[in-house]
């Protein structure tokens, strides 16, 4: 037998005098480029196909075993196989071709699932097993209902135009507009990379969804005031549970635990002080387990799938923050830091408690994501650098903090200064100097 790793001829009387030695072994064909048998250590035989990729790296691919498939039916599969697999010698155009029929090829032996058979079957099963949130998936559903019995190759970039048209005349405003197509585009992503498409018909749609942000944070006096309402609405709440206990005493019932002595009576609170602390995203917040909190290294382990970019990142714990955990934790759900003791998982809503609080503290026009914009802001009037408040926000492009710019102490007289007034004022204190000399 030739050694591992030579060329051969594969052919039947190579193959039948193929012997095991419980190693692998390796050999390639003499006559077809990138067609090989491998022998396993338990005495498996595959034929399988090398070839070098559009990048540089070595792909290998499983052709069949021996003796199902003879070797010259898997020299035939080889061949056919390379037709259409893209390799680093082909031009841009050759590895688009090869793509297409790939694609074509698999749509013929399979068919080409719908659009909510995609979503509810492999696209969940894709979202879980890379630990992403379903919260893309359930927006698709939401928001293109019109096209979950379509197979996905009838979605077209002019079906989606004439969507985005139609749904635009109800009022929808295009940033809106763009995140549904955001998210319907990420699902297309994945539907092309099963072949289900060659191509993703979302990314050719244009989105007008580029709107001014407006950058909402509490002023000192608003920051006072809705501490104060939050101090308050604790205040009443134990008051609220001193009545109760007393009626249920009145009433020979066993009675609630006070809250006389506790820090929170419920999660608002802490929530609140989380957020603007945090800067964390409202799902990322209510994702959030005790688990993720390191208080020995004071820090935040925002995970993978519960952020908007499905990238994880680490966000410092604030000494007002470490305050709020130490007290509330005893308090809390035992697993989700801001979970509902009534359905044994994290809260989804808060809403009302949230819009209460800012009339009692007679707050308008500030959202809760705007704790977000809030906390981004103290960042940069503190001075820190827009690089680092994107890492803390978790955004993947610095053009997004950018909103934050204008509140950077004196950034633009800076410039203006170096730029334009340093130099200037060094030509005339020159100058003068000069004239001084002259004068004596």
């Amino acid at each position: 037998m030739p050694k591992s790793n030579s060329r051969v001829e594969i052919n039947r009387d190579f193959m039948r005098a193929l012997v095991p030695t419980g190693k692998f072994q390796d050999y390639s064909d003499a006559t077809l480029r990138g067609f090989g048998v491998r022998v396993t250590p338990t005495g498996s035989v595959q034929f399988t196909l090398r070839f070098r990729k559009p990048d540089g790296s070595f792909g290998r691919k499983r052709i069949g075993t021996y003796p199902e498939m003879s070797p010259g039916a898997a020299r035939d599969a080889a061949k056919a196989e390379l037709e259409q697999t893209p390799q680093v010698s082909d031009t841009p155009a050759v590895v688009e071709e090869k793509k297409r029929r790939r694609v074509e090829s698999v749509r013929r032996a399979h068919g080409v699932p719908t659009l909510g058979a995609f979503l509810d079957g492999d696209y969940m099963t894709y979202l879980e097993a890379n630990g992403i949130s379903t919260a893309n998936a359930a927006l698709v559903k939401s928001s293109f209902p019109e096209f979950l019995d379509r197979a996905l190759d009838e979605i077209t970039p002019w079906t989606l135009e004439q969507w985005k048209s139609r749904v635009a005349k109800t009022g929808v405003k295009p940033k809106t507009i763009a995140n549904k197509l955001h998210a319907l585009q990420g699902l297309l992503r994945v539907a092309t990379d099963a072949e289900h498409l060659s191509d993703n018909p979302a990314k050719k749609v244009k989105r007008n969804g580029k709107a001014d942000v407006v950058v909402r944070y509490l002023s000192a006096d608003e920051r006072a005031r809705l501490y104060a309402a939050m101090e308050a609405r604790e205040e009443a709440n134990r008051d609220a549970r001193h009545r109760t206990i007393a009626h249920r005493r009145m009433r020979k019932l066993t009675p609630p635990p006070s809250l006389r002595n506790v820090r929170y009576t419920d999660h608002l609170q802490p929530l609140v002080v989380c957020a603007l602390n945090s800067g964390l995203r409202k799902g990322e917040l209510l994702a959030l387990e005790w688990s993720d909190i390191d208080l020995d290294l004071r820090t935040i382990h925002v995970r993978r799938g519960t952020t908007k970019d499905d990238e994880r990142r680490d966000v410092p714990v604030t000494d007002e923050l470490f305050e709020c955990f130490t007290a509330w934790r005893p308090l809390a759900h035992k697993t989700f830091v801001f979970g509902n003791p009534e359905t044994d998982a994290p809260l989804t809503d808060f809403g009302n408690a949230w819009e209460a609080l800012l009339e009692a503290a007679e707050i308008t026009g500030f959202r809760f994501h705007d704790c977000r914009h809030d906390y981004a802001s103290r960042l940069v009037v503190a001075g820190v650098d827009l690089n680092r408040v994107r890492a803390l926000l978790g955004h993947s492009d610095i053009k997004t903090v950018l909103r934050y710019a204008h509140l950077a102490p004196d950034h633009l007289h800076d410039a203006i200064n170096k730029a334009f007034n340093e130099p200037r004022r060094a030509t005339v204190k020159r100058a003068r100097k000069a004239k001084t000399v002259a004068a004596a």
